[in-house]
């Protein structure tokens, strides 16, 4: 093998070495946030939804000319 070959063949490892560690640590910081959005979801109640009250009807004013 040449030099050259080898310098490749260190490049396509470092490549695939790299991509796998890449694909660990977003893979753990995934889980470590759907964890914790679960656990939260589980401890903080949901609120109540809130009854609407019906809108006054609008009045309309005629103004009077003196």
């Amino acid at each position: 093998m040449s030099s050259v070959d080898i310098f490749y063949l260190a490049l396509v490892v470092c490549a695939f070495t790299g991509f796998g560690i890449a694909l660990a640590y977003f893979s753990q910081q995934d889980l470590k946030f759907r964890t914790a959005r679960q656990r939260a979801e589980q401890e903080a109640p949901k609120p109540a939804a809130k009854q609407v009250k019906p809108k006054t009807p609008v009045v309309e004013r005629t103004l009077e000319h003196a």
